[in-house]
């Protein structure tokens, strides 16, 4: 059984820590990722318990969707979870600029 490696919890700190600086801007952060249309990318929070990973994320027709969790023993969920992640960190430091 893995654990969550260090650089993937490096990118959960980093995006929680980010969370409270986003939502008090006056936009939402969008992306274009999935489609011509733009999607808000909202996250309440990111938590872990032992090898899952979950995007807590408000509900919403134009809000980008995660999976319910993410196993990080599975090697589709594990990337899936990366580019996630990466996402929601490219997406919060363009809309910080």
């Amino acid at each position: 059984m893995k654990t969550i490696s260090k650089a993937i919890q490096n990118r959960i700190d980093k995006i929680n820590e980010m969370i409270p600086v986003v939502s008090s801007l006056d936009e939402i952060p969008t992306t274009y990722d999935g489609g011509t249309f733009p999607y808000y990318l909202e996250v309440d929070k990111v938590l872990t318990k032992n090898q899952f990973v979950y995007i807590v994320a408000p509900d919403g027709r134009h809000n980008m969707k995660f999976e319910k969790r993410y196993n990080v023993n599975n090697e589709y969920q594990l990337e899936m979870l990366k580019y996630d992640l990466s996402l929601i960190l490219k997406t919060f430091k363009k809309h910080l600029k």
